[in-house]
């Protein structure tokens, strides 16, 4: 039995292939949506998780203060409160098979065509988890007076006016506004406006990455896992955390009574936003 990692997976297997190497990453790398919360993330590793859970504690906001003290006064205990959140770890997974005949018959490594495919699909739920938080986090977002912090455009599309009030939002809070993920639709908006494209011509873009410019100092992505017609805005350092305690993993097997060969995808997986005001969102429907 083979049990590789996820980047072992992703590595291309040095055996011979029917068709030509161009064609077969091409096969791979086809259509795949940018997956790029994951690395925005906090993340807790499975050395940190002792037991199936594992418990998150963050400082609260202005939760101490310095107090003014006279002269031979005592100094007030002020101790700083903290809150706890719990993160325990799901396990996800897939098993892709394929036939004898299937192999046989193929153009190309369908053992390893599905080791890759695999591997791509389990990153795509992990970014969905995070994303559902995303929503979540940024949906419990209120100002002083309990209302939401939500910018909604007017005309149905994005400005700069819902952009720079919603960076606002956050950097009252002392946050530094450090992303801009928005779903396609939100993006077509923004390649219409001519103050971010020009913006766009100072950096260097990196589309392998979901990166399409940036502006104000954000890193732009743009991703189909976002909601519908949504802009987010973050602060990636406060922003999201996911748990994992078993990495993407693959074993290899084989069923010589049904002539199949295929492959076990499992990872173990939790995630939550850290801290709600560290993050908001422009709905542009």
């Amino acid at each position: 039995m083979i049990r590789r990692t996820l980047a072992e997976v992703m590595t291309r297997d040095t055996e011979p292939h029917q068709i030509p190497e161009t064609l077969y990453g091409n096969l791979i790398d086809a259509v795949r949506k940018n997956l790029i919360l994951a690395p925005m993330s906090m993340k807790i590793g499975a050395g940190s998780i002792k037991g199936s859970s594992i418990d998150i504690v963050t400082e609260d906001r202005d939760s101490s203060a310095v107090h003014s003290i006279g002269e031979g006064q005592e100094v007030p205990i002020d101790l700083g409160e903290t809150s706890t959140f719990n993160l325990k770890p799901t396990k996800f997974g897939l098993r892709p098979v394929v036939t004898k005949e299937m192999q046989e018959d193929g153009q190309w490594d369908m053992i390893t065509w599905n080791m890759n495919l695999a591997g791509y699909k389990m990153a795509d739920k992990l970014d969905t988890l995070l994303f559902t938080e995303l929503d979540t986090g940024a949906a419990l977002t209120t100002d002083d007076n309990g209302a939401s912090r939500t910018a909604n455009t007017t005309s149905g599309a994005f400005n700069f006016a819902n952009l720079t009030a919603t960076m606002k939002m956050l950097e009252e809070d002392g946050y530094k506004c450090t992303d801009m993920i928005c779903h396609p639709a939100v993006v077509e908006d923004i390649r219409n406006i001519a103050e971010f494209v020009h913006a766009d011509k100072s950096g260097t873009t990196n589309p392998s990455q979901g990166l399409i410019g940036r502006i104000f100092g954000m890193d732009v992505h743009m991703s189909r896992n976002a909601t519908s017609n949504y802009a987010y805005i973050i602060d990636r350092r406060h922003a999201l955390i996911y748990a994992e305690k078993r990495p993407v993993t693959i074993e290899r097997y084989n069923d010589v009574t049904r002539d199949l060969s295929g492959v076990v995808v499992t990872a173990r997986w939790d995630a939550r936003y850290l801290r709600p005001d560290a993050m908001a969102y422009i709905d542009t429907s």
